[in-house]
């Protein structure tokens, strides 16, 4: 059960890895502050400032899916 468990989280940090490098970012990213990956309806993700527990997700269809950072160069999840 223990391995099943960890290979599930193993997916989870795949996964979410991926929408992080393929996410939208129309913001221009400062080195230090905490940002935030978004899933939308359409399967696509973006970058965003906003907290998710600021996020009307009803109306606006998103899926909180991980914190990041950026370091002047690349992404690196939280």
């Amino acid at each position: 059960m223990v391995n099943k468990k960890q290979d599930l989280d193993v997916l989870d940090e795949a996964v979410s890895g991926a929408y992080l490098r393929n996410a939208e970012c129309r913001i221009e990213p400062k080195t230090g502050p905490t940002y935030y990956v978004y899933l939308r309806e359409d399967q696509t993700s973006f970058i965003s400032i906003i907290e998710p527990e600021f996020w009307d997700t009803r109306r606006f269809k998103v899926k909180f899916i991980t914190k990041a950072t950026y370091n002047g160069s690349s992404w690196r999840e939280l």
